[in-house]
């Protein structure tokens, strides 16, 4: 206080990160899943060209099939999505 006496420190003295990876002795990540997240990526109309190239470049890596029906690619190029999206819009109901 006013510069005497001791200073004080912040509550926590060490600096917080995030892990990426868990390391643990039973865990394992399951390829037949993370090839899925591949392929769902290059389908995925919200991905980034970059990501679809990462995405081919890791199920080349594993062996994996990168093949994006023609379909697909149509359905992205004019944005058109398989579901349509929910609207949230509040619509009010008149009673006659």
């Amino acid at each position: 206080m006013f510069g005497f006496g001791r200073t004080t420190r912040p509550a926590h003295s060490h600096t917080t990160t995030t892990h990426t990876k868990r390391h643990s002795r039973w865990h394992r990540k399951n390829p037949d899943r993370v090839a899925a997240g591949y392929k769902a990526s290059l389908s995925n109309p919200n991905t980034t060209s970059t990501g679809r190239k990462h995405a081919k470049h890791e199920l080349h890596k594993m062996g994996r099939s990168a093949h994006v029906p023609f379909s697909v690619k149509v359905k992205r190029a004019l944005g058109i999505r398989s579901s349509p999206r929910t609207t949230h819009a509040h619509t009010t109901q008149r009673h006659y």
